[in-house]
């Protein structure tokens, strides 16, 4: 009872772990897909040969490196404090016109884009989050079921195993002629 208890455990542990992650996987594809879809526009500045140009909100998500320097700025907001990134420098790899290469390229309007998509991404965020909750919720109570049906049959065991002592030690005392 005990092994299968503890396997049960593992399992779960396994189960919300994979549950977990695979939130979270699907939140960055969410996030990369809502970046791809975006209607904004980069104005950025190749690094090597200073060429400006711009490029689409889907060449946002074809490489992951990216260069930065950001500060964050606390606003109050109501209540709450408001912790907003601010870039003083962001770079990431485009594909320049004039070099022919895939360089790095300075993004001149970084702050505007990342406001715009903001409260987009938070909302997928949420959604996620939302998810993992219920689904690690729903995990919890069924691993709760037999976990539940392992405690009551532990349970009976030694009560069963209580009654036969008692019945031991009766026998032992009194005899087997007492009713």
């Amino acid at each position: 009872m005990l092994w299968a208890r503890f396997i049960l455990t593992a399992v779960m542990g396994v189960v919300l772990m994979a549950w977990v992650i695979f939130c979270g996987i699907q939140f960055i594809r969410h996030s990369r897909k809502l970046t791809a879809g975006g209607d904004f526009v980069g104005h950025v500045r190749c690094e090597k040969c200073g060429t400006e140009y711009t490029v689409k909100a889907g060449d946002f998500n074809k490489g992951f490196m990216s260069r930065y320097r950001r500060v964050t700025r606390t606003e109050v907001r109501g209540a709450a404090f408001v912790n907003r990134p601010y870039y003083s420098y962001y770079a990431k790899k485009f594909d320049c016109p004039c070099c022919g290469k895939r360089r790095y390229a300075q993004v001149l309007n970084i702050n505007e884009i990342n406001r715009d998509m903001r409260e987009k991404t938070l909302k997928a965020g949420l959604h996620w989050l939302l998810l993992m909750f219920i689904g690690g919720m729903l995990i919890l109570v069924l691993a709760g079921i037999p976990l539940s049906l392992f405690d009551r049959a532990s349970r009976q065991q030694a009560e069963d195993m209580r009654q036969q002592r008692y019945e031991e030690l009766k026998e032992r005392y009194f005899g087997e002629d007492t009713d």
